[in-house]
């Protein structure tokens, strides 16, 4: 990717596969070519699959076991890298990306731009919600991630069941509104001007005599 034209599917802009592929592009000046406009990630599989992109950004790993389990039993992909800043315990030799930045300001942008995989899919209520009901939303929670019919059924699905507590993202939330202004200036120029740009305006249509 660093010296080689490599084209990659997106879905839209703010889409994980779009955003990965624009910070990766951002940071590290990768030669990255995004095709948008894909519906969802499977049709963006069938492009891989069919040769018709070379790859994509930001497919998580428990989404990969779960959908093509053959992918990774057959060694039919190569997994570059991982956006994250926590490794995947299944990937050891699969680079982190904080493992390849190249000053400590690179380190804290992405950190900024993937700190949001910690946390994945959060669950959060309103502002203002009673203490009562929190502790209860979260016991459930909790009592939920210990069923034993619940993770008999993500098992039967090869789905991951990896929960976060809510101190950790509390933790994680309280050291993301903590960055500094330039490096979140920084981050926002990367995402603003590695989007593509949007198609070409349809020319106006030519008045009738």
């Amino acid at each position: 990717m660093l010296t080689k034209q490599f084209i990659v599917g997106g879905n839209q802009a703010g889409s994980d596969p779009d955003v990965f592929a624009s910070i990766i592009k951002g940071i590290f000046d990768a030669k990255i070519k995004l095709v948008t406009g894909f519906p969802g990630t499977a049709d963006i599989s069938l492009a891989m699959e069919r040769g018709e992109v070379d790859g994509f950004c930001g497919l998580s790993y428990s989404t990969l076991k779960a959908q093509h389990p053959e992918w990774i039993r057959d060694k039919k992909v190569n997994l570059l890298l991982q956006a994250s800043i926590a490794k995947e315990p299944n990937l050891p030799d699969v680079p982190l990306i904080t493992e390849l930045v190249k000053s400590p300001e690179q380190l804290k942008v992405v950190k900024l731009l993937v700190a949001s995989q910690v946390m994945a899919r959060p669950f959060a209520a309103p502002p203002g919600t009673p203490a009562d009901r929190v502790a209860a939303l979260r016991k459930a929670f909790d009592d939920t991630m210990k069923d034993p019919a619940f993770l008999a059924d993500a098992k039967r699905l090869n789905m991951d069941i990896d929960p976060v507590p809510p101190a950790a993202i509390d933790k994680l939330l309280a050291e993301l509104y903590a960055t500094p202004k330039e490096i979140v200036a920084k981050a926002v120029e990367i995402m603003a001007t590695q989007q593509p740009a949007p198609p070409p305006a349809a020319p106006p249509a030519a008045a009738k005599p």
